[in-house]
């Protein structure tokens, strides 16, 4: 992942937020209803933003723990603001997905919702060996990501330039990753589309 994508993503922050609550919520919900949250459970949202779906987690957990990293400090801080505005103890953390500052087995359920297009392809592969270390055995991992991106000029242009690694013209973490970093999926499904043509997929995979 360059570094200028943090600096996007500090610059467009507040922007970022606006659009999330609008644009989001509904993915949010689905992500929560497929985790089948009990309500005790300790959970983590990679690359959390400004934790808008944190913030429904925390709605729904009664004596469970939510932990939210992101790689952007300016989103840790407007996460953390809304936390305290609205009462919730959650943990925030500046950090990378590639290198999780937790313990191993800590987390019963993990989120990511549109991170991995952020991600080179050994970004995602390593991005998952740390989601699979961190989470408890039978922990279920949720994730809401882009499918294929378009292969026209203007996408191959604009996601060079950002990213400067071809490996994110797949936005999904690939199937055979899955299978490498030994997760099992318990559930695979198509998500409502971007602008019309940036597909999504719903996963809930189990870590065996």
């Amino acid at each position: 992942m360059k570094y200028s994508i943090t600096k996007i993503l500090n610059f467009g922050a507040g922007i970022y937020d606006r659009w999330a609550k609008h644009n989001l919520r509904e993915i949010y919900k689905r992500l929560t209803e497929l985790a089948d949250l009990k309500g005790n459970e300790k959970v983590l949202d990679i690359g959390c933003g400004p934790g808008n779906l944190d913030l429904m987690i925390a709605e729904i957990l009664d004596e469970g723990f939510i932990h939210g990293i992101d790689i952007a400090p300016k989103m840790i801080e407007i996460a953390r603001e809304k936390a305290k505005e609205r009462g919730y103890d959650i943990d925030y953390r500046v950090g990378n997905s590639t290198k999780l500052p937790y313990e191993s087995c800590e987390f019963d359920v993990v989120f990511t919702c549109l991170l991995y297009h952020h991600l080179s392809h050994g970004e995602k592969d390593q991005t998952l060996k740390e989601i699979y270390r961190v989470l408890e055995p039978n922990g279920r991992y949720i994730s809401l990501e882009f499918q294929e991106f378009p292969t026209d000029v203007f996408h191959r242009i604009f996601l060079k330039l950002s990213t400067g690694n071809s490996g994110i013209m797949h936005g999904l973490h690939p199937a055979e990753l899955i299978e490498g970093n030994k997760f099992h999926t318990e559930k695979q499904i198509k998500g409502s589309p971007f602008w019309k043509h940036h597909h999504t997929s719903y996963r809930v995979l189990i870590k065996k």
